[in-house]
């Protein structure tokens, strides 16, 4: 479907125009503020629907004012007055009207206000148009790739962690579990007391003898005294004397015992017992070391386990992320691009292996136009603006692309060259050829 005749009146800046298109190709000319746009906007706010319509579409100081498009199949009729009323009929061939007129037109046009020289720029919403012109909205797979990606990042950041502490945990020699018999400290100290209590009775003994000969001499100087006055202590002499000797036999006798005696030597017995003591606490020692080693032995296996299982749990994410990555990349293999060579990745539009903003501005102007022609497939309409920025080679090309896909290019143009096809003054459509003329009469 394509235009076959436009009429708008007091639409923004203009007045009153007719434009029948002949080709594929209209460039509206004409100097700046005259209504090159306003013929576009005419286009569109007949077709657009009330989103596409500005706040004020009416031409200044007019009450009302209407855009009439006629395609090879429908009559579309908008009309607006002040206060942004309007009305909106669309009728067939025969002239019957539809009762859903905006319905009608949203089934059939697409994005018609897609401007092929704007999104060759706007890097941000390229990809986006693109997915929906193709049809594929991967909002789904990317979310889940980002889950993917974001869950593994912080198993990784995990995982290496757990190998540094695994890498950090040092191996431990384990002592052997063999040592010298405990040697019993209470049994020598029973050993001890006992040679202890002999030796006691023994210096007994000794201090016994010792009294015993400090008693005889205590009676040796009375014996002395005693013979002075013998006369008078015969009696008691003669009893001191049997004392004496029984003390004296009892003295020789016990002098016998005591020198048959021997005293224990009690140091070996002490040095047993500080050597006991070493030994034991060397038993403590090794056993507190074996059992600090097997328990650091266990944690460097446990972070070692530890540590596998965040990079196997990594592992499995990444295949994950990857089972999503084959299936974009199967849904864009099969998908139905408007120009060989053009697809998409997460970072933006690709053509020919490249992003495109690396790409020419005439690969930029051809792949704009081919999804602007895509997004229309009913209604094969284009609207260009800024169509100044264009040179001959690019005019040409769209041209070419246009008649390809037998389709209508309306373009804005800001001059009066012989590419134009309609010059627009002070709201009105003005004859080419009476420019032409002028041209010619300047040059």
């Amino acid at each position: 479907m394509k235009i076959i005749k436009l009429e708008a009146q007091n639409v923004k800046r203009l007045k009153a125009v007719t434009i029948e298109p002949n080709g594929n190709m209209i460039v509206i000319g004409g100097e700046n503020g005259n209504g090159k746009s306003s013929t576009l906007d005419a286009i569109l706010y007949g077709m657009g629907g009330k989103s596409a319509i500005c706040k004020e579409p009416l031409r200044r100081g007019e009450k009302k004012g209407q855009t009439v498009i006629t395609t090879d199949t429908l009559v579309i009729k908008r009309t607006f007055t002040e206060g942004g009323g309007g009305t909106l009929t669309v009728e067939n061939k025969e002239g019957a009207s539809y009762k859903s007129p905006q319905a009608i037109l949203d089934a059939l046009v697409g994005e018609i206000a897609f401007d092929p020289l704007s999104f060759a720029n706007e890097e941000g919403k390229q990809l986006e148009r693109l997915k929906r012109l193709v049809g594929l909205d991967f909002s789904k797979q990317d979310a889940e790739r980002k889950a993917l990606y974001d869950e593994r990042t912080a198993v990784n950041r995990e995982y290496k962690a757990a190998l540094a502490r695994f890498n950090a945990a040092p191996k431990q020699d384990v002592p052997p579990d063999t040592q010298p018999e405990k040697v019993d400290v209470a049994a020598l100290m029973r050993e001890f007391d006992s040679a202890q209590a002999v030796n006691a009775a023994s210096a007994k003994k000794r201090n016994d003898l010792e009294d015993i000969r400090t008693a005889t001499k205590d009676l040796d100087a009375d014996i002395r005294d005693i013979k002075k006055r013998i006369e008078d202590l015969q009696a008691e002499l003669y009893e001191m004397e049997r004392t004496r000797a029984g003390l004296v036999n009892e003295g020789a006798d016990l002098k016998a015992v005591v020198d048959a005696l021997v005293d224990t030597d009690t140091q070996p017995i002490k040095d047993r017992i500080a050597s006991a003591q070493a030994i034991n606490d060397s038993i403590r020692d090794r056993a507190e070391a074996r059992s600090t080693a097997i328990r650091a032995n266990a944690e460097k296996d446990r972070l070692k386990v530890e540590s596998d299982a965040k990079q196997a749990e990594s592992e499995a994410i990444t295949a994950r992320i990857d089972a999503v990555d084959r299936q974009k990349a199967e849904a864009l293999a099969g998908a139905k691009f408007p120009i060989p060579g053009l697809s998409f990745d997460d970072t933006g539009v690709i053509y020919n292996g490249l992003p495109l903003e690396q790409a020419s501005d005439a690969e930029k102007l051809r792949v704009s136009v081919a999804i602007g022609l895509a997004m229309n497939p009913e209604l094969k309409v284009l609207l260009i603006r800024n169509g100044s920025l264009l040179d001959e080679n690019s005019l040409r090309m769209v041209a070419e692309m246009a008649e390809a896909a037998d389709a209508q290019v309306w373009m804005e143009r800001v001059g009066h060259g012989k590419e134009c096809s309609v010059i627009i003054e002070d709201g009105m459509v003005k004859a080419y050829e009476k420019y032409g003329d002028m041209m010619e009469n300047d040059e």
